[in-house]
């Protein structure tokens, strides 16, 4: 399966991105996605949300502030609303194919011939575009963003943008979004040493580091503290339209599980506040050896699993469910042979005793029942 994931990997690396890079260079937009990648990505398979999807896919508004978000993209049939442009108008369209790739791995709806699919596929996507250039970005559009995002009736926000400036208005815009009980997610990565991660740094905001197939990421400096950690390297997503897949790598994707996982959470407990939520999540995070919150991981790599299925202290009463679900546990080994054998060797030990009765019989007997458990 692995073999088969990076052989997939080579394919879309070799023929969606050089297409993707070459479009930009000219000022025009992606073209369409055909390659399709089969096997389960590695990002998928670590997250592992769908065993909770007979409990929740997610079906709250998920807010993606960043270039737009094509309606046109297969697996996001039906998901985006016309969202917003800070600058005006719809955001419905993304030239650039950022926002769609954090979008569709948020709430990619399954496919055939594929098992890519979003971490929460119930839920529904408000694009904001508040640049057409992911590398670049206004604070004072970030702002304005995150205020329509709230305003649309988003419950959760991801901000899948980088920016290094704090002002007044985006701390205002933060706040306006705690007050209305939203969750707020965004990356703590920054490009250049010394540089501050905003909104990551402000209070009440989930901040996002990026991790690997091998683990941290050993190339991004954080310009925040961590609350949380999620894959942001070799993933596997959508483009802006076409049916198949791209790869790409970057720190602040990891912010798309984090939403999705919250998006999950609240979706099964939809009278859970905001700060509930982000407890929730950090809580049962798979948490790193050492020190906690981790300078690098936070509390650990989000467990969409875990976040949705834990009974946290304090909790009186299991996770609501309207249908009686069974959650996939790891393989466990088979030890039925080895009870056998022990039964066998139990039933082999007793006629020796009751045959020869002597004590020499016995302890041989139970030499060897020992022996073979």
């Amino acid at each position: 399966m692995r073999a088969a994931l990076v052989g997939a990997i080579a394919v879309i690396m070799a023929v969606a991105l050089p297409q993707q890079a070459s479009a930009q260079q000219q000022g025009q937009c992606a073209p369409p996605e055909n390659t399709v990648a089969q096997p389960e990505p590695w990002a998928q398979k670590r997250l592992g949300a769908e065993r909770v999807w007979p409990m929740t896919r997610g079906g709250v508004a998920v807010a993606v502030v960043d270039t737009g978000v094509s309606a046109a993209a297969p697996s996001l049939a039906g998901a985006v609303t016309a969202g917003a442009d800070v600058a005006g108008g719809a955001a419905d369209s993304d030239c650039a194919g950022h926002g769609t790739f954090l979008a569709g791995l948020i709430a990619s709806r399954p496919q055939p011939k594929t098992a890519f699919a979003g971490v929460a596929p119930d839920a529904q996507i408000i694009p904001v575009r508040v640049t057409s250039d992911p590398g670049k970005v206004d604070p004072a559009a970030l702002a304005a963003g995150i205020r329509v995002a709230v305003d649309s009736g988003a419950r959760v926000v991801a901000i899948g943008v980088l920016n290094t400036v704090s002002t007044p208005e985006l701390q205002a815009a933060v706040d306006y979004a705690r007050t209305r009980d939203v969750v707020v997610v965004a990356p703590a990565a920054v490009r250049q040493p010394k540089q501050r991660a905003y909104p990551a740094s402000m209070d009440g905001v989930v901040a996002v580091a990026p991790v690997g197939p091998d683990g941290p990421a050993k190339t991004v400096t954080l310009g925040a503290q961590p609350m949380l950690a999620a894959p942001a390297d070799q993933l596997v997503g959508i483009g802006p339209s076409g049916p198949g897949h791209r790869l790409a790598a970057g720190p602040e994707l990891a912010v798309a599980f984090v939403a999705g996982s919250a998006a999950l959470v609240r979706g099964q407990y939809p009278d859970m506040s905001a700060a509930d939520v982000i407890k929730r999540l950090t809580a049962t995070a798979d948490k790193p050896a050492g020190q906690v919150p981790h300078p690098v991981v936070g509390y650990g790599i989000v467990d969409p699993v875990a976040a949705v299925t834990t009974l946290l202290s304090g909790q009186t009463k299991a996770p609501p469910s309207k249908e009686h679900v069974v959650v996939a546990l790891p393989p466990v080994e088979d030890r039925g042979p080895a009870r056998a054998a022990l039964l066998f060797v139990a039933a082999l030990g007793g006629a020796a005793v009751v045959g020869g009765g002597t004590a020499l019989a016995v302890m041989r007997a139970r030499r060897r029942r020992w022996k073979a458990a």
